[in-house]
């Protein structure tokens, strides 16, 4: 009763964040990565990093992510969170049940008694719903953190509790598993000797140190070696696996080094108060090792260092200092040499909480504990302060789902907590563009370029907005921009090419989509748009390749199914393909103009009017060659037709590369 108990109360403070969005990473790694979209890719998961994610500087080799995706996408038949959302809470659910089992399996190591199981169960509850943790949870991309997490957790379940899979290693699978959604899994490795020395062995961690205790101190770490041996082989194998571009866009190593003990203490504050929480933070390197920052992160550590060496003395403190040695190393894989883009991130306190949990949990314990008979349980006083830490982390935790409800709450909440983001300022300004409040956009995308004038996502959709605005010579300059500021910056092509169609600029357009397709392979629109351009200009050999290679990544993409068929999807409104297109044109859209008149012509081939429509709609899109060419035909159709000859006339009298094709 009493786990149906816990289960159902983190089951209300997540009740609210099914139906929440899609947010910052997961529009490349979710929504717009093709591979996801049919369980066909399941091996190339497994084999080609390229299929995480659209981006190529973001192609991490994190192949179980990707099928768990794939999965959600099927059993929700598209793109609806909620399949995503309930796998993302059942996964944090499992790692609650998995560390009750740590939990209740370490403390009776130390200490055997009646109130263990009901503070392990106490202590998992309090994990799963720590408002710290609502990031990880709400956050789809960060499924990773939850799912690396379980490797660790499950590794050290299988070891505990099956003795015998230690014979042949299969404790070691967890890890293994873990790994394919997270690189982090591996610290196994480092947590399964400091538990070996700790219990295992019975010695304190200064006792290592002491030559006596060289035999006992050899015996932990054979016994650790496998695991040692096999972290280290992922390590290995997972980079090497990693995309050829991917990176982790860090920035000086020494300057991040020195700020990550201010982080630690920053995720120190946010376990005891978890308040002031952000999707994405304003922190930036700090610059000098003398800096009282760096000096109290120091001393921060220092503490805890040697709070652990301390704890370690007495088996019966000692899940306190496995606990302070879990969170060490779940901190260690983000705060090395090796910079990441961020400074902080909400979502990496998910695997060093694990740790701090145990850790308060033990030592409330043992402090009410003092001074009472032995065998006698926990204070009522202590009991209720539990449930009311609960209940405040249950409120809290709704609170910030309702913040996670869609980009605009999100990105809302982030400015007016980190003002100084400027990645902050521009997808806040992406929400508003999706509502059409391209004015607002505008004023957030200039605050983002001014903070971060470097960044080529804001000049991009500087450009998208600018143009919407009706700017056209400003839009051109943004998307260009964009593209000197990083060539390899694959949506730029893409975005610009969009553009090029929008404003009759259909060969420069070709040029840029190809680029996006083949830097973006995984990234649907750019496919979908030069499927149009090809069918409309008559390419047909291109039109073909695309649509099958399209298929092979996605075989239900409606789209390139339609077009490989010879019956491209049409828009607009009337019986024919003829009247729809008449409406697009009137509507101004052009491309989808194009495609209605030459499927018409696929129809009824000696359509003059079929032709002049399309000679039309290929001129304003600018193919004056093949617009030449349609106007041609329908004066072969029709010889001395007035409107065919003043549009051919005017079309080989105007001038001008970018007209040409």
């Amino acid at each position: 009763m009493a786990a149906a108990a816990a289960v159902a109360t983190v089951l209300i403070a997540y009740a609210d964040s099914f139906h929440n969005g899609f947010h910052f990473d997961d529009t490349h790694v979710i929504e717009n990565n093709l591979f996801i979209r049919s369980l066909a890719n399941a091996g190339r998961f497994f084999t080609d990093a390229s299929t995480f994610s659209t981006l190529p500087d973001h192609q991490t080799y994190r192949p179980l992510l990707s099928l768990t995706y794939a999965l959600d996408y099927r059993m929700g038949g598209g793109l609806d969170p909620v399949p995503f959302h309930v796998t993302q809470l059942l996964l944090h659910l499992l790692v609650g049940a998995g560390l009750f089992l740590l939990f209740r399996r370490i403390m009776d190591e130390a200490a055997p008694g009646p109130v263990n199981p009901w503070l392990a169960l106490f202590g998992a509850t309090w994990f799963c719903v720590h408002t710290a943790n609502t990031e990880t949870v709400n956050y789809l991309s960060s499924r990773s953190d939850v799912l690396s997490t379980l490797g660790i957790v499950g590794a050290f379940v299988a070891y505990l509790y099956l003795p015998r899979s230690r014979r042949l290693h299969l404790y070691l699978i967890p890890m293994a598993v873990g790994a394919l959604a997270k690189l982090p899994a591996v610290m196994f490795a480092a947590l399964l000797p400091a538990y070996a020395l700790l219990f295992e062995e019975d010695l304190a961690f200064t006792d290592v140190l002491h030559p006596r205790n060289g035999k006992r101190v050899g015996r932990a770490l054979l016994r650790a070696a496998p695991a040692i041996v096999v972290g280290g082989a992922l390590f290995f194998f997972v980079q090497g696996m990693n995309g050829a571009a991917q990176t982790y866009g860090g920035g000086s190593r020494w300057a991040y080094l020195r700020t990550e003990p201010w982080a630690w203490l920053h995720y120190l504050r946010l376990f005891v108060l978890p308040v002031g929480l952000t999707a994405d933070t304003d922190w930036t390197l700090i610059p000098h090792w003398y800096d009282p920052r760096v000096i109290a992160g120091v001393v921060a550590a220092a503490l805890l260092a040697w709070a652990a060496v301390r704890a370690s003395r007495k088996r019966a403190w000692r899940p306190v200092a496995f606990g302070l040695v879990w969170f060490a190393v779940g901190l260690i894989p983000s705060s090395t040499v090796f910079p990441l883009a961020e400074v902080v991130n909400e979502h990496r306190l998910y695997l060093p909480m694990a740790g701090l949990v145990l850790a308060a949990c033990w030592t409330a314990m043992r402090l009410a504990k003092r001074r009472r008979p032995a065998g006698a349980g926990i204070p009522r006083g202590w009991v209720a302060a539990g449930m009311v830490l609960l209940a405040a982390n249950v409120v809290g935790t709704s609170v910030r789902n309702r913040v996670w409800r869609t980009d605009e709450t999100l990105w809302s909440d982030v400015v007016t907590k980190s003002p100084g983001d400027g990645r902050a300022w521009m997808n806040y300004g992406l929400a508003q563009m999706e509502v059409g409040d391209y004015a607002h956009a505008v004023d957030n995308f200039r605050k983002a370029a001014t903070l971060w004038p470097r960044y080529p996502p804001v000049q991009v959709n500087l450009g998208i907005a600018t143009f919407h605005l009706g700017d056209t010579t400003g839009a051109d300059a943004h998307f260009r921009e964009a593209l000197a500021l990083d060539p390899r910056y694959a949506p730029a092509h893409f975005f610009y090419g969009r553009y090029l169609v929008q404003v009759g600029r259909g060969p420069e357009a070709l040029v840029q989509l190809r680029d996006a397709v083949r830097a973006l392979p995984g990234y649907a629109p750019p496919r979908h748009l030069l499927l149009a351009l090809y069918y409309v200009t008559g390419s047909e050999t291109e039109l073909d390749a695309l649509a099958r290679s399209t298929l092979a990544i996605d075989p239900g993409d409606a789209v390139a199914r339609a077009y490989a068929a010879g019956q491209p999807p049409l828009l607009g409104e009337g019986p024919t393909p003829y009247e729809k297109g008449v409406s697009l044109t009137a509507a101004g859209n052009d491309l989808a103009a194009g495609v209605a008149y030459r499927r018409q012509l696929r129809e009824t081939p000696a359509s003059a009017d079929g032709y002049l429509q399309l000679g039309r709609a290929q001129a304003r899109l600018g193919f004056d060659t093949l617009a030449v060419t349609s106007f041609q035909r329908t004066l072969a159709l029709r010889p001395g037709d007035t409107l065919a000859l003043k549009d051919l006339a005017r079309v080989r009298g105007r001038s001008g590369p970018q007209r040409r094709d």
